[in-house]
């Protein structure tokens, strides 16, 4: 059983970062401090650092929360040395979204992607912070894509940390929604709460995404794999379904992977679906088009290493490198 978890965390890594917030310790690297802006009081994480400001923008989840949780661990090191090796180069703040941590947790709508950027924004404001380069993964980009078409003398550049996600398998019929929707699950750590986290990344939708004649004046870091993009991490769950599906903690959640392990015209259909509406190669394409030569991409398939988790760990260090790189420019 714990190797079978094992697996379907490394299957989901674009959702394997925390909640909960309980960390405040200097020694870490960071501080936690609150901050009360136009919008909300807001959580934030100080790593310190001279030059140039980098916000880390979160995803789905609360990276700073994961030092008590041990499933993620892992997950919490890789995000605070990346930030304090980076506060090395720049001026470094991890700010927390609406509805986690110390942060406010009412508002309406409050995991849309829009007012997630709107949020970060009057952080921004309220601590002087006139631009900055954005860090993050997961559903990060979605924000900082949206800061960079609305608000792009506010951004320096955008570097993405693993391979992550913008624009998602569209969603025609409900079916396919049900499906998504029971995946999200799979953020053990998010609770009953992970649908109303997770689905609202799927209605965002980019302007260069269908817009060809969007530019995009603002340097981009992409890594990338085609072994383990998000439709094959969403369809590789279908490989490990059982009898009784233990490992998905959500009642409801159980009964539904319970019902489909024994359809397999269902999970039939969900294959050929993901198969026509794969958003991969539209994804890269508008990427090339909109960035054009301020595009950097990386593909962590051709790094080399034993295992997928050697290779991420040295598109870390490939990504570290590029950031370094870009806080030197003006």
């Amino acid at each position: 059983m714990k190797s079978l978890l094992t697996t379907i965390l490394c299957l989901f890594l674009f959702i394997s970062y925390g909640q909960d917030s309980g960390t405040n310790s200097d020694s870490e690297g960071f501080e936690a401090k609150m901050i009360q802006t136009s919008r909300m009081h807001m959580e934030y994480m100080d790593f310190g650092g001279k030059g140039n400001v980098l916000i880390h923008i979160q995803g789905v989840h609360n990276a700073s929360a994961l030092k008590y949780n041990l499933s993620y661990f892992q997950n919490y090191v890789a995000w605070r040395d990346i930030l304090s090796k980076a506060s090395e180069h720049y001026r470094v703040y991890s700010p927390i979204y609406r509805g986690y941590g110390n942060s406010d947790k009412e508002g309406d709508d409050i995991y849309n992607v829009e007012n997630i950027a709107k949020d970060i924004m009057a952080f921004m404001d309220e601590m002087k912070i006139d631009r900055a380069t954005f860090i993050g993964r997961t559903t990060a980009p979605q924000v900082m894509f949206y800061l960079a078409e609305n608000h792009p003398n506010r951004v320096d550049a955008i570097v993405v940390s693993d391979n992550s996600m913008y624009k998602t398998v569209p969603i025609h019929n409900d079916e396919i929604k049900e499906f998504m929707y029971y995946c999200s699950y799979a953020a053990m750590d998010l609770g009953d709460r992970a649908p109303d986290i997770v689905m609202p990344s799927y209605d965002y939708e980019p302007i260069f995404y269908t817009d060809e004649s969007k530019k995009i004046d603002i340097p981009l870091y992409w890594p990338y794999s085609e072994e383990m993009n998000i439709v094959k991490m969403n369809l590789s769950l279908l490989n490990y379904l059982q009898p009784n599906n233990s490992f998905i903690p959500n009642e409801m959640a159980k009964k539904y992977f319970d019902n489909l392990y024994a359809d397999k015209e269902l999970q039939n259909r969900i294959k050929q679906y993901y198969a026509e509406n794969d958003p991969t190669q539209k994804n890269m394409d508008a990427l090339k088009n909109a960035f054009g030569n301020n595009l950097t991409l990386q593909n962590i398939d051709e790094i080399e290493g034993a295992n997928f988790m050697e290779k991420f760990k040295k598109a870390d260090e490939l990504m570290l490198k590029y950031l370094i790189s870009v806080s030197k420019e003006d």
